[in-house]
């Protein structure tokens, strides 16, 4: 059986705001489903709309809730902002400071983040200096190559609302892009799991933590849900990438809950039987 050599955890669109909320629960549950998997994952990637109102509140308890989960998996936090996020409340309250469009290089896999916000503007862009930035990022490749994480998707979504306001313009980064060692792209803004490609390069649109929407409602009609959310595993082979929605929800029904060699004991004994 083939095992992954690396994993990135990706968490998006949580929203929280000033006050606590439902929003703090659904990100306390994410964290917790990581912390007691066992995986230990590369990174924790925050893909955007980590506030929903930009208060220095909800970085703070995001800030609280998030970092000692990720020190004790021993994993750097790269987080990107959203179009609900503010860029200067962001940049002090998530990076310290840093820019807000960052590359980080973790056991020879590469994770790249970029800014794609419009200040007062639901869509995103890419300007030129952040391609001729990318641009020179991916000059040389990394020992296992690169991650790229956006908040709007570049690709088309099938949600009426979030096709308007998606990255515009996307084949500019396409161009960019086409021929490096870019293994996927990964973003958020659609409350969707979809899949597409972008220059020949797999692209994941994660699920939110919180709202989930409906990309198949009934006609003439936008729908969202809560408490159906979700979180991604990103797992790297030495040749191929795996990205796997992880469902959330405060209230699950599990229909088992066993011991692997409980569950695998059949496959066991019908591969021993192979063998002769």
């Amino acid at each position: 059986m083939r095992t992954p050599e690396r994993t990135v955890i990706q968490l998006s669109d949580p929203h929280l705001v000033a006050e606590e909320s439902g929003a703090d629960v659904r990100l306390a549950l994410a964290l917790d489903t990581v912390r007691i998997s066992g995986v230990r994952p590369l990174a924790l990637l925050l893909t955007g709309d980590l506030s929903d109102d930009g208060s220095p509140a909800s970085y703070a308890r995001l800030r609280a809730a998030v970092d000692p989960v990720a020190e004790g998996l021993g994993a750097p936090v790269i987080a990107i902002p959203g179009n609900h996020d503010l860029g200067d409340a962001f940049r002090e309250g998530i990076l310290d400071g840093e820019p807000l469009h960052r590359a980080v290089e973790v056991d020879g896999v590469r994770i790249v983040g970029l800014d794609t916000t419009v200040p007062g503007r639901p869509h995103g862009e890419l300007g030129a200096g952040q391609l001729e930035w990318l641009d020179d990022v991916l000059a040389k490749p990394a020992e296992h190559g690169t991650v790229l994480a956006l908040h709007h998707p570049p690709v088309p979504t099938a949600h009426p609302l979030l096709g308007r306001i998606g990255l515009r313009d996307p084949d500019r980064l396409a161009r960019v892009v086409k021929g490096t060692d870019v293994r996927i792209m990964v973003c958020g803004h659609a409350h969707a799991v979809a899949a597409g490609m972008l220059a020949g390069i797999p692209v994941w649109s994660a699920p939110a933590l919180g709202v989930t929407s409906d990309p198949l409602p009934e006609e003439g009609r936008m729908r969202a849900w809560d408490d159906i959310g979700g979180l991604t595993r990103i797992d790297l082979f030495s040749d191929d990438v795996v990205a796997t929605l992880v469902p959330l929800s405060s209230a699950p029904t599990a229909v088992y809950d066993d011991p692997i060699a409980q569950r695998t004991g059949w496959l066991d004994d019908l591969e021993a039987g192979d063998r002769g």
